[in-house]
């Protein structure tokens, strides 16, 4: 007999019954997900890139191609970067057995996604590579205001940074003159002068500069660390070339106009040194020295250099960074890795054409 006028064949079913089946659920798709990520996590290594380009630009642009999807596949040579690793490595340790070196980091990256690393958790201090980011924020603003490359900026001769370094400018401003934003950005990246770096830095909003470091995931915090000098890696670092070549922070103009800027930089000790003359090549160098004199021989330096070189057909991104005590023994390392991996690029490029 039913007393409370329930269907015969209704089936009564508890809170405590539903809420364990949800918790049956939701581990169960927890542990799902949870394999998944291990899954994915454990095969990352076996994992390619696959990116498609704007295939016309180069008929447009010169530095830049822009990156119009990027998806995820299986590497179909697990194999193809062993060579040139180890060729760098027995390049770092001739430098480090001949004292020239103490600390070597390399990233080495291809249009196609593939990337080496060495050593690259190492901590350095990017010095005037941090030009670059500058130079980015001013071109960031001038997509929405192109005004601000006109902006003239008074120079009163009153300091000259330039004198710090090892790798000397090669000219300086003059004193008592107006220079243009566009001038000076020039001057900055071409010449690497820390003159005009000076003025460009302090005539800018802070929360432009900042807003570009958080978006690529550099820390600020980290950078004003006095217990904590050295705080970018060499991968880190490559993140504004990458941007810069697959136009994707600043509009395909300004990004091209930031490449063609770096590629006529003066600086010809690091990888422009290391790759034929003719090879058109985009970089920044850096240099630190730990020493209020550039010349002592007992301070800790750091040296580095980072860019795209434009191998024909296949251009590549390389960044080094490296320390030691002797700028002149850092700058032939830097070579000797850049030759290096030109080589077995072109090897590379020479094995793809041979039948």
């Amino acid at each position: 007999m039913n007393n409370n006028n329930e269907p015969k064949h209704s089936v009564r079913v508890s809170v405590p019954l539903v809420g364990g089946l949800l918790l049956v659920l939701f581990f169960g798709a927890l542990a799902g997900w949870y394999t998944r990520l291990w899954y994915f996590r454990r095969n990352l290594e076996r994992l390619d890139i696959e990116q498609t380009r704007e295939v016309t630009s180069g008929a447009k642009y010169k530095f830049i191609n822009p990156l119009l999807t990027c998806d995820l596949t299986y590497k179909k040579d697990l194999q193809q970067f062993l060579v040139l690793k180890e060729a760098i490595n027995k390049v770092i340790q001739t430098h480090v057995a001949a004292n020239d070196v103490q600390t070597v980091s390399i990233y080495f990256d291809t249009r196609d996604g593939k990337w080496l690393g060495i050593n690259t958790n190492e901590l350095y201090f990017p010095a005037s590579l941090m030009k670059v980011p500058l130079m980015i924020a001013y071109l960031k603003k001038s997509e929405t205001h192109p005004e601000v490359l006109n902006k003239k900026i008074w120079y009163d001769g009153s300091f000259n940074l330039n004198v710090i370094e090892y790798f000397r400018a090669p000219s300086t401003l003059t004193a008592n003159h107006f220079y243009t934003v566009d001038e000076l950005l020039n001057r900055m990246i071409v010449n690497s002068g820390n003159n005009s770096t000076v003025l460009l830095a302090n005539n800018i909003e802070s929360s432009i500069l900042e807003g570009i470091y958080n978006d690529l995931g550099v820390s600020l915090s980290a950078a004003d660390s006095v217990a904590l000098p050295d705080y970018m890696t060499v991968k880190s670092y490559s993140n504004f070339f990458r941007i810069l070549y697959n136009a994707s922070y600043l509009n395909r103009a300004m990004s091209e106009k930031a490449l063609n800027i770096l590629s006529q930089a003066t600086f010809d000790r690091g990888i422009r040194a290391g790759v034929p003359t003719a090879t058109l090549v985009a970089d920044k160098f850096g240099e630190r020295n730990n020493s209020n004199d550039p010349q002592d021989p007992t301070s800790a330096k750091q040296l580095h250099d980072c860019g795209i070189v434009y191998y024909p057909d296949h251009p590549y991104l390389l960044c080094i960074m490296t320390k030691g005590t002797n700028f002149e023994k850092l700058a032939a390392a830097l070579k000797d890795i850049s030759e290096t991996v030109y080589r077995f690029v072109d090897a590379q490029k020479l094995a793809q054409t041979t039948p």
